[in-house]
């Protein structure tokens, strides 16, 4: 397994030009408050060709004429922080997990640093400077520039960021089955809760039977999971869970859980009361046949728009059958987001662009919702799927979506 973390590295520095030089920052714990820091998440591109989940630890690669070269950095062992805070990764462990034979300590970086643009040749540093939006907190790498900037301004700082996000699109065979771990977690979570349903009065009941059940595992949250009962599923990101559930209602629970940094993203929605109404079945079944108009198209070469456009035509038919709607403008009234994202490292995960076309590798969700506020109903299902050459594997297959098995699994608890 070691090797894929070698051979992606491998692949990075192939495409480099001569002269080159690439830092990928692991981050460090951001400050909460007074003296405590929120839980360290390491930068998912870092983890991507390193296999290494550590704090402060900084990867450099090397491309030159006469040498390639791959060094690791990882914290300083401090011996008094360590009774505090635990063990640091040591200079033997990080080799085994990295399949990097240089490793050095932290404090030995700068100089590293200085002696490959003065002595090696490095004529250019890639960093990775991922942002989304304006506003975001800046990461270390977008620090890193900014300091190289004011100390060396005519060194080039290029964007390896796009390159790793296309990488990580396609994903090997181990990192499915680290996704599949995921999403056998998130079943057996999603089990747990709806038998607790009935007994459940509050939102945040059912989120704690699926947490204990993730933490029994050794998996956690993927993400602020959703429990949303009646009108409160209506709103896509309602992640309070406080709210009191009447019998007549229907919960919609987006969940997923997380280990070895790959994650499941899920979404089930069933009945308070252990049984359908004849209008929730209704409308249920339409969201079921949009899932399944969608399963239908996907392929390598198809877009994600190609597949939220099946959606809409299955709506814009379905919907106007059952008299939700008279025309197609009528639909982004009852469904306002993308059928689909990519999903792995990150549970919106990286490597899609506009227009782009799915290949084989690539995990994504199909997740049609509709939303009626009026009748206070929100149902989305989601399952997670591998597009392959054929077609697609549905990795949540298992996790029971019908109105059959959903009332057969609430009747017998």
């Amino acid at each position: 397994m070691n090797n894929e973390f070698k051979l992606r590295r491998e692949r990075i520095l192939a495409e480099l030009p001569l002269n080159s030089m690439v830092l990928l920052f692991a981050g460090k714990g951001i400050k909460r408050s007074a003296d405590a820091d929120f839980p360290f998440v390491v930068n998912r591109n870092f983890a991507y060709l390193t296999n290494i989940d550590e704090p402060e630890a900084v990867l450099m690669m090397v491309k030159l004429k006469h040498r390639i070269s791959t060094t690791l950095f990882v914290r300083d062992i401090d011996l008094t922080l360590q009774k505090w805070n635990g063990k640091y990764m040591s200079v033997e462990q990080a080799k085994d997990l990295s399949q990097i034979d240089s490793v050095i300590y932290l404090s030995g970086f700068d100089a590293t640093f200085i002696s490959q643009l003065t002595r090696a040749g490095v004529e250019r540093v890639y960093l990775d400077l991922e942002r989304l939006n304006l506003t975001d907190r800046p990461l270390a790498g977008e620090l890193f520039a900014k300091k190289l900037r004011e100390t060396h301004p005519a060194l080039p700082i290029k964007n390896i960021y796009p390159t790793i996000a296309a990488m990580r699109a396609v994903k090997s065979d181990d990192e499915v089955e680290k996704i599949k771990q995921c999403v056998e977690v998130t079943n057996q979570a999603f089990k747990r809760m709806v038998s607790h349903t009935r007994a459940c009065a509050f939102e945040y009941e059912l989120q704690a039977e699926f947490e204990y059940e993730l933490k029994r595992n050794g998996a956690s949250p993927a993400f602020d999971m959703i429990v949303a009962g009646g009108q409160r599923a209506t709103v896509l990101h309602y992640v309070e869970n406080n709210e009191s559930l009447a019998d007549d209602e229907l919960v919609l629970c987006d969940m997923g859980a997380s280990m070895h940094l790959y994650n499941s993203d899920i979404t089930r929605t069933f009945p308070k009361s252990g049984k359908f109404t004849e209008r929730q079945k209704q409308l249920y079944n339409v969201v079921l046949a949009a899932m399944d108009a969608v399963f239908a198209k996907i392929r390598p070469g198809v877009t994600l728009k190609e597949l939220n456009d099946v959606v809409i035509d299955t709506y814009e038919q379905q919907l106007k059958d059952i008299g939700l709607i008279q025309n197609r403008s009528e639909i982004s009234q009852y469904y306002y987001h993308g059928v689909s994202h990519f999903l792995g490292l990150d549970v919106h995960d990286v490597g899609q662009i506009e227009n782009m076309s799915l290949v084989a590798g690539n995990v994504i969700t199909v997740e049609p919702g509709l939303y009626i506020e009026a009748e206070k109903i929100g149902i989305r299902i989601e399952d997670d799927v591998l597009v392959t050459e054929e077609g697609y594997r549905n990795l949540s297959k298992d996790i029971i979506k019908s109105i059959d098995e959903i009332e057969a699994l609430m009747s017998n608890r």
